[in-house]
């Protein structure tokens, strides 16, 4: 409990005391100004008196600070911002879906550019957490990802435990999905291993029964009698996600299998299921590689950087998310927030980190220029941790060859603007040769842009990447000389 303290309504002109009061920081003339701020006792409007610095800092010291920023996980629906063509576009395919006339999709875009909370909103709307258009719909989502093991059959297998899960409510669903699902046991009783390891293919028959199970789940859980028989509830449609879609391995097929699957649900009337892929841009040429028109299956949705303007919003919902959650008020200056939007360069996963960072870093409740600068560069701070899960594994592990690390560190200098090979190529210590095949490899590993329509134009991803280059990495030439 808070010292009590006396107010004063303006408005009635009479004074009350409260120990429910919240502290608000305004910037004036120069000068930061503590305020107390209560409820007034059957008003809409609240009473405000001025703190002495010393008591409001010892209030704000007592006072517990929830962060709200999520950098290690997808976004929250609740704070999700942006993306208003995408989300549009994804609810009309949720509704041609729940009308029997399906519509795939796949995310693509640059690492910590938002796939994943996007999918995850995406979730939400289709299981009625977020209403579309004033109802809620409801979908059965099965959502799941794909990694360098996965195989066709272990791809099976995870569908068929997100429908095992989702259905187990009644005995008759147990039943019905034991009748419906048995050749999965069948498959593995026969020998074939679904264990990842393995990478073993599923043969013709496995996918056609698999196709026919799906098929018939997905049939009856829309059905109006079926689905209240065996369900309890009947479905709008089954939405499965599949994150991480470009990790698939060349044995997995996944164009391949993807198409022959959508094309014998088709056969077998199934109308209701939507599939939704999401990766790195090597998506469409991991599914183009097992089948040339794979891509037509889905609607593309690229993802591109979120608008100053985006940015600025994120920063205020988390803001006041986190005011809500106590008695004592947050703020933050407009050059702290110039700042968050100019270093996160419109990358939600950076805006999360840096405003996790700045406000870990605060210790007034008044976020500054110096608490993001301090966030973002202090060790284990925002750059440094962004760093080891974006950049560390293209510099040293995607990597082999120092010369290949000295154009890295040549382009750093220019950030992230475009810079030509003849630039390049006068900072460079070594042969043409060894700076053409460089380049090559570091196009063809994505690491660096290639200007479209005109040669020997290059640029890195992102300011970020040239800022962890020049803080966080040595050439073997500066630690020599460091070390003579």
């Amino acid at each position: 409990m808070r010292e009590e303290l006396e107010f004063y309504d303006l408005k009635n002109k009479r004074r009350f005391k409260s120990a429910e009061w919240r502290i608000e920081a305004k910037q004036g003339k120069g000068k930061l100004r503590y305020f107390a701020v209560a409820k007034i006792p059957g008003a809409a409007h609240e009473a405000w008196r001025i703190l002495q610095q010393d008591f409001a800092t010892a209030a704000i010291l007592d006072a517990p600070k929830i962060n709200p920023f999520k950098p290690t996980s997808p976004v929250q629906p609740g704070m999700f911002v942006g993306r208003l063509d995408e989300v549009i576009r994804l609810e009309r395919a949720l509704l041609q879906t729940r009308s029997a006339n399906p519509s795939n999709f796949m995310i693509v875009g640059e690492r910590g550019i938002g796939k994943s909370s996007l999918l995850f909103y995406t979730k939400a709307i289709a299981e009625g957490e977020i209403p579309l258009r004033g109802e809620g719909l409801k979908f059965l989502v099965i959502d799941t990802d794909i990694d360098q093991t996965t195989s066709q059959l272990g791809l099976v297998k995870k569908v068929e435990m997100g429908l095992k899960h989702a259905l187990a409510d009644s005995e008759k669903a147990r039943s019905l999905f034991a009748s419906l699902w048995g050749f999965m046991q069948r498959v593995e009783a026969a020998g074939i291993s679904i264990r990842p390891e393995i990478q073993d293919q599923a043969d013709e028959g496995s996918v056609e029964e698999f196709a026919y199970s799906l098929a018939s789940t997905v049939n009856r859980l829309c059905s109006e009698e079926d689905s209240v028989e065996m369900f309890t509830t009947k479905y709008d449609g089954v939405l499965l996600l599949i994150d991480e879609a470009d990790n698939a391995p060349p044995s997995l097929h996944l164009g391949s299998f993807l198409k022959l699957l959508l094309e014998r649900l088709q056969r077998r009337g199934c109308q209701r299921l939507m599939l939704g892929l999401a990766g790195l841009p090597d998506l469409r040429t991991v599914l183009t590689s097992s089948h040339p028109s794979s891509l037509r299956l889905f609607e593309e949705l690229e993802l591109q950087r979120l608008s100053p303007e985006e940015v600025r919003a994120v920063i205020h919902r988390g803001i006041d998310t986190a005011n809500k959650a106590t008695s004592t008020s947050v703020a933050i200056t407009s050059d702290a927030e110039d700042f968050l939007v100019s270093i996160s360069e419109g990358f939600p996963h950076f805006i999360q980190q840096f405003c996790f960072s700045a406000f870990d870093t605060d210790s007034d409740h008044i976020i500054d220029e110096k608490d993001v600068m301090d966030g973002a560069f202090r060790r284990h701070g925002a750059m440094e941790l962004i760093g080891n899960r974006y950049y560390r594994g293209d510099f040293y592990e995607r990597i082999k060859q120092e010369s290949y690390r000295q154009v890295l560190r040549i382009m750093a200098d220019h950030l992230d603007e475009w810079v030509t090979k003849r630039q390049i190529r006068t900072k460079f210590k070594g042969k043409d040769s060894t700076l053409t095949n460089a380049i090559q490899a570091l196009r063809d590993r994505h690491i660096i842009v290639s200007k479209e329509g005109e040669r020997g134009v290059y640029r890195l991803q992102n300011k970020g990447f040239a800022f962890w280059i020049k803080l966080y990495t040595t050439s073997p030439e500066d630690f020599a000389s460091h070390s003579a």
